[in-house]
């Protein structure tokens, strides 16, 4: 058998030109004609972010009232929510509120 695209002779069997590297037979399936194969659409990151969040809030709360806060009953709600939101933007101020408790 001679390659349809440089006329060497190759294997009868061969699937690919040894010489040019151009495939003897038509592939069976057809490859998309636009895009790229490895093009994938980016998942939203939006449900994993407020996932996270929910689950840092959760944890947070969790150590609050089982920790033992520390804080004077008339403070409590307020000096509490102050410090959770300091914390949620910064981690020096987390960990903070962690060692306070």
């Amino acid at each position: 058998m001679k390659c349809s695209y440089c006329a060497t002779e190759i294997a009868e069997k061969a699937l690919i030109c040894y010489r040019c590297g151009n495939a003897t037979t038509a592939p069976r399936i057809k490859p998309p004609t636009e895009g790229s194969l490895f093009d994938r659409p980016r998942r939203s990151r939006g449900p994993l972010i407020i996932v996270i969040v929910i689950v840092v809030l959760a944890l947070l709360a969790a150590a609050w009232i089982l920790g033992g806060h520390g804080f004077s009953s008339a403070a409590a709600p307020d000096g509490a929510l102050r410090r959770l939101a300091q914390a949620a933007g910064d981690a020096p101020a987390l960990a903070r509120l962690f060692r306070a408790s």
